[in-house]
């Protein structure tokens, strides 16, 4: 299954632990590659980018919960209201 950019994902492997994600996070896809690859961002609660670099379709699903993504789309909203001078 091909998925779309800015699609929303889980991390399914600990393999990218040194670059500051573990498996479980969920991440943005940044771009689609032919050889069935994504590039995709991870972030924390507060926007700010933890990481980014290209897995395979493999080491992805696709977030499906839409209650996550309602959750974490109101603590951005509310980080960012914060945030605002």
């Amino acid at each position: 299954m091909t998925l779309e950019p800015y699609s929303l994902v889980k991390l399914l492997t600990d393999r990218y632990q040194d670059r500051g994600v573990a498996a479980g996070a969920i991440g943005t896809i940044l771009d689609v590659y032919e050889n069935e690859a994504y590039e995709v961002e991870f972030s924390r609660d507060d926007g700010t980018t933890i990481a980014w670099f290209a897995v395979s379709q493999t080491e992805v699903k696709p977030v499906t919960d839409k209650n996550l993504v309602i959750i974490s789309s109101q603590k951005n909203l509310h980080n960012l209201c914060k945030a605002a001078p």
